[in-house]
């Protein structure tokens, strides 16, 4: 759809549940994962729904693909080793690697414009956001609350992460910088905010929430301000991204 909620298309049509898109940097294509042969897997199709292509072919579940700066690689989780951990591999599926590897589940990926990935990881006892070089090395903790901190996501400048997290009692959006300092909440709401993105130029953030009765895709200013509901459906509409240039 458009930024303004407007000009909404279906782009698959399956009776499998396929989520978690995500728009590669140029626009052209879209990673998102799908059930739709038992277990679930990454597929990437073209921006108007067509050439879908199964890039995964795994037992057990791979899931919520991001794509690298350059547009040529895709980071996900799966649990296709017994325990959830962060994986890479090229845009066409090739090359497959596993880059974490903890007893606490790995998850919730995405990519920083210096090519470091943000990773939520409970490995110290609960759900916290980490950041770890693009090849897995030097893992580092921002987050450090007895709360689950979940779904960062970079700005298009690189110096502030978005995530979600339920330390004041429900999941809520926050903010801080991107070595951990400044941790600011941006929603406050009795009902459920969560799966926050950027807009390309950093000034809004897209998410979802329940505060109408069902989950819905909402939009707001950067710093939390102006939140308005860009779609109305009966259904739940859940984890928007943001497309490049929309």
């Amino acid at each position: 759809m458009n930024p303004d909620g407007s000009g909404v298309s279906r782009l698959t049509n399956l009776p499998s549940d396929e989520q978690n898109p995500a728009w590669s940097p140029d626009g052209s294509k879209i990673a998102f994962q799908t059930n739709r042969d038992g277990d679930i897997e990454i597929y990437m199709m073209s921006a108007d729904g067509s050439n879908q292509t199964r890039l995964t072919n795994q037992a057990g579940r791979d899931q919520a693909p991001t794509w690298s700066p350059d547009g040529k690689k895709i980071v996900f989780w799966s649990n296709r080793d017994g325990n959830a951990e962060i994986y890479v591999m090229a845009a066409d599926g090739s090359g497959q690697t596993r880059l974490t590897n903890n007893p606490g589940a790995d998850q919730t990926s995405s990519w920083c414009p210096d090519g470091r990935i943000l990773f939520s990881s409970e490995r110290d006892g609960n759900a916290d956001i980490y950041m770890m070089g693009s090849d897995g090395s030097n893992p580092i903790r921002l987050t450090d609350d007895g709360a689950r901190d979940f779904n960062p996501d970079c700005s298009p400048d690189g110096k502030r992460v978005t995530f979600w997290s339920n330390r004041d009692g429900n999941m809520e959006i926050y903010v801080m910088n991107v070595d951990g300092s400044g941790q600011t909440r941006l929603t406050n709401d009795p009902a459920s905010d969560s799966n926050p993105g950027w807009s390309p130029d950093g000034t809004m953030i897209v998410f979802h929430s329940e505060r109408d009765g069902n989950r819905e895709i909402y939009v707001m200013n950067a710093d939390g301000s102006q939140p308005r509901r860009l779609t109305k459906d009966p259904s739940e509409d859940v984890a928007p991204d943001w497309g490049p240039g929309r």
